[in-house]
């Protein structure tokens, strides 16, 4: 790894005891949040003019520099979300929302990525719902086509199922 010249020597440019010499921080390992930087920090003498590396005992490992640091970038991009509603029914196929809100700190804003953005709103069914006993006196209405009513399969559909209440029936197991 190529070390910068020696730029600075406390004590003149021909001789200087082993010391610690410390390089510039690198840039901060995370481009927004909390992380770390580094640098490199070498024991370092001057002996006619030339810069020579020392091992780190000759410079006093007690009085090195740190090599890390921890550092902060601008707050994160993050989405954040409210617990869910409850269903909107009790029983069958319902629905459930909560908020999703992208939020830069404690600022609400737009940014966050769109591509991993929690779902707001999805489907909830806790329970089929209750189904009436079939009655015995319940008759097809007249003038209803009941038979075609079976063939294409609309018994579930409300009115079919009160009009053509016999042929819909489910047969006695």
């Amino acid at each position: 790894m190529e070390t910068k010249p020696l730029a600075i020597h406390p004590c003149g440019d021909k001789n200087c005891p082993a010391h610690w010499l410390a390089q510039d921080w690198e840039r901060c390992n995370t481009t927004c949040g909390r992380g770390v930087k580094k640098r490199l920090v070498l024991c370092m003498e001057l002996a006619n003019g030339k810069p020579q590396t020392r091992s780190g005992p000759e410079c006093g490992l007690a009085k090195k520099p740190p090599e890390e640091s921890t550092c902060f970038e601008r707050p994160c991009f993050k989405w954040y979300t409210s617990p869910w509603s409850e269903c909107t029914k009790t029983c069958g196929v319902g629905v459930r929302m909560r908020d999703v809100k992208c939020y830069q700190g404690t600022d609400i804003v737009r940014g966050c990525d769109p591509l991993v953005k929690p779902v707001g709103r999805q489907a909830c069914d806790l329970q089929p719902c209750p189904t009436e006993p079939p009655d015995d006196s319940c008759q097809d209405q007249p003038g209803t086509n009941c038979a075609l009513a079976i063939k294409v399969n609309l018994c579930g559909h409300w009115y079919y199922s009160k009009a053509c209440c016999r042929s819909c029936r489910p047969p006695h197991s």
